[in-house]
Formats: C-alpha cells, structure tokens, sequence
C-alpha cells in the first residue's frame, strides 16, 4: 500500500485551498484558468490518495462508464430522462423498451461514476447531471464529439496491441489506407474518408462532433488574417489573399472572412474534393464570388503566389511522410512572400492539466494514421518540404494555435 504521509496529503490540501481562492466562475480566460489549476491541485490530491491496488478498480469504471453511456446515448435513454425532475426505473423501462434489469445494471456504473443522478442516498429514482443532459444530441452539444470519439476512435483501438503483435511492426500506424480503422472494417487499401461515406449518417455525426473542436482549435484569434490584404496593386494583378486547403464545404474560411471585412472573397480561394465543392454550392456557404475549386492536395498547387495556404485540421490526419508531400506540393506554388498558415493542435512537450485533450485527439488521429505535433514535430517537417517555421499564433488558455511557415531562405 503505496499511501502518503499525513504531512503530504496536508500540504496537498492546502496547495488546493490556496488554489481555491482565486477561483472565479466568470466565462474568460481567467475564469478558466482558475477552473485549470484547482483542477489541477485535485488531481493530484486524488492520486495520491488512490493506491496501485486500487487503479485497476478506476480503470475499469472508466471502461464501464464509456461503455455505459454510449450503449445509454444509442437506445435514447438519455432522452427519456426528464430534463427537471427524475423518473422511476420501472416508467424508465416502459418508455424506453429496455429490461429494467439491464437499466439498472449500466444506470449503476453511471451514477458511481458522477455521469447520472439519483434522487436518494441509496438509490431513488434517476435523474440528470449537467453532465448527461450535455449528451442528449437534439442539438450540437458536448455528446456530440463523445461520440465521435467512441464511435470512429475507441471502438478501433480498443484492440491495438493485438493490431501492433498481428503485424509485427511496432510503429505509430502511417498509412491513410493501412491502419487500425481500416483494418476494423477489413478494408485495408481504402482511405479512410472513404470508409466513412459508406456510412453518410455516421460522417455526419463526425462531422458535429469535429465541430467541437473549435473551442480547443480556434479558427481566428491567434493569426491576423487582416494582414493578407491585397494592395491595389496586387489587387490588380489578381494576387489570391488567401487559399483555404481542404477547407470542407467552407464554414470555416467563412468565419475568417466574417472576422476579417478586409480580406476580398473575390481574391480567396476553397479548395476540396468534388462532393464537398459541390455541397459548398448547394448551401451557398461562402459568398458568391469566392472561387470554389476542386483539388486534390497531394497534386500540384494549382494556384502559384498566393499570400497564404490555409489548411485547418489536415496535415494531423496523416503522418509525416505524408505531411512532407502536402506541404512539398505547396512550397512548389510559394512565392518568397508567400506563407504557410497551419492551424490545429500544437502539443506541449508535457501536457497537463490545460493541455491533455491534445494528447487525446493524438491518439485519436493515430487510428487513422494521423498524428498531432509538436512545434518542434511541424519544424522538422517543415524543412523536409523546404520550409521554415516563423511563429506559432496561439490563443491564451487553449491548446490549438497556427503554425505559420514560409520558403527556406
């Protein structure tokens, strides 16, 4: 029994008051940051408290509850919870067509767990947390990126060992079309987004849950994309300000553009596969004289001297092989005052308590074959492409930043 003196756990429990004191619910960075560190302190109250005898114990509640809450999300338990107020197991049941046995088996692990509520001390009716009312999806919501994190992540890694010992090859999966996702659906040689599209309401669902990324990968704030205003001469020779790179349908050069009157929709570029360009179109995402064009980004750049290439959560989808061979394609289109504009997580040399979801969206690209870095990982494959690191933009408080590049000189 590995347990801590009293002296320590009353130095930790003071560490965590005087933490305590600046806490402030106020929706900011400061707010935030003050939520961070008493985390923090809790944290490491806690583990020290539990012992190596009782980890396995914790793991295995985690690996219940997720289990749990995604098996609650699919049969729409969840959603049969009153939103104020609580319900028995039996009319939970009724309502729900699921055993009452198993209700109260999984609804046991989630109420151990924090995730759900009941009205008494030794059980009660069920009723929500703040917490489970997130995971209803009858709007984008946290639950939304829990599952797509279950849905396209956990359930092909949760075998990964197996995966590395089948194969021989103890290496991070860099393959877009050889990986654990693709081996999970025994279609090893297609790419992964092709996978995907054969199951258009689960890309759908993928595509609300990226979409909660944003707070943790701003899409302005960091970078001053006003700076890319063309000159009137520039304007007249018919300089692009700004080129967004697999840009989807174009939500999100449509926020720059919204965030940055300056920029010209005219003088910017969405570049993407057909179906996307085509969807664009269809919901007229972006303004009518942005130039929508179709592009395969490991081919050739098709537009030479742009003042910016934008890509947003791309180059962490592939390894670095792969990363130097998009961004080749792009140094080859630069001019000297052309810049490379990469925006996604930037990885701490050691994450902590404010940071640890970058690690956890690593692990997630990796299933696929991608991989999130450090601004040391992005410098290396910059110059394997002929590029230099200049900066990275960052926003106070998140993990994500823009990593800006330009030709070596």
């Amino acid at each position: 029994m590995a347990l801590p003196s009293k002296s320590e756990v009353e130095d930790l429990v003071r560490s965590l008051n005087e933490v305590a004191q600046a806490y402030s619910d106020a929706p900011d960075l400061d707010g935030y940051m003050s939520r961070v560190q008493i985390l923090d302190k809790a944290r490491k109250l806690t583990q020290a408290l539990i012992t190596p005898d009782q980890k396995p114990n914790y793991h295995g509640l985690n690996m219940a509850e997720l289990i749990a809450v995604r098996t609650f999300m699919r049969l729409k338990v969840l959603d049969a919870i009153p939103a104020t107020g609580s319900i028995s197991l039996d009319d939970l049941s009724k309502t729900t067509g699921v055993q009452d046995s198993l209700l109260e088996r999984m609804g046991r692990i989630l109420v151990a767990s924090g995730f759900l509520d009941q009205t008494e001390p030794d059980g009660g009716e069920y009723k929500h947390t703040k917490f489970s009312l997130a995971y209803i999806l009858d709007k984008p919501a946290p639950g939304h990126l829990y599952l797509a994190m279950y849905d396209e992540w956990f359930k092909h890694m949760h075998n990964f060992d197996d995966y590395l010992v089948e194969r021989g090859e103890y290496t991070e999966p860099y393959d877009p079309t050889k990986n654990p996702y693709t081996a999970y659906y025994k279609q090893e040689g297609t790419p992964v987004w092709s996978i995907m599209m054969q199951h258009p309401e689960r890309l759908q669902a993928f595509q609300t849950g990226m979409a909660g990324l944003d707070v943790a990968i701003p899409v302005t704030g960091h970078f001053d994309f006003s700076t890319l205003k063309n000159t009137p001469e520039e304007e007249a020779n018919g300089v692009v300000e700004l080129v967004d790179v697999g840009g989807g349908e174009g939500v999100v050069l449509n926020k720059i553009l919204e965030a940055h009157p300056d920029l010209s929709p005219k003088s910017c570029a969405l570049q993407e596969r057909p179906e996307m360009i085509q969807l664009a179109k269809a919901n007229s995402t972006l303004p009518s004289d942005v130039q929508l064009l179709e592009h395969d980004f490991m081919t050739e750049q098709p537009i030479k001297g742009a003042k910016a290439y934008f890509m947003r959560m791309i180059l962490h989808d592939y390894a670095d092989a792969v990363g130097v061979q998009i961004l080749t394609r792009l140094a080859e289109a630069m001019s000297p005052d052309s810049r490379v504009l990469i925006c996604e997580m930037v990885l701490a040399p050691r994450v902590g308590e404010a940071d640890f979801a970058s690690a956890v969206l690593d692990q997630a690209v990796m299933t696929m074959g991608g991989k999130e870095r450090t601004e040391a990982g992005f410098q290396k494959m910059f110059g394997a492409a002929g590029l230099e690191l200049v900066q990275t933009w960052r926003v106070p408080g998140v993990p994500g930043g823009c990593v800006e590049a330009r030709l070596k000189k």
